[in-house]
């Protein structure tokens, strides 16, 4: 499954889980999917983080704090590979 998380400041977050793997994706507005950067944290998010991202139905649904913390992390390190 992949789905797109949320679009911050023009980088679109995704996740892309198979089985129990489950990965966390960045890639800029306007460039390809192919150009998306790894951004999986070694510590993954708790299984209702999890559960609020397979929900939701679109990137504009409203985050909990949980998750706009997450997102928040997600950004840290897309711009730590950018730099």
């Amino acid at each position: 499954m992949r789905k797109f998380i949320a679009l911050q400041k023009d980088v679109y977050y995704s996740i892309e889980q198979e089985g129990d793997k489950v990965g966390f994706y960045a890639h800029k507005k306007g460039t390809g999917y192919d150009t998306r950067k790894n951004v999986t944290p070694k510590v993954l998010p708790n299984k209702t983080v999890i559960n609020e991202i397979i929900a939701r139905p679109t990137i504009s649904t409203p985050m909990s704090n949980e998750l706009q913390t997450f997102v928040n992390e997600l950004e840290a390190g897309f711009n730590a590979l950018e730099k």
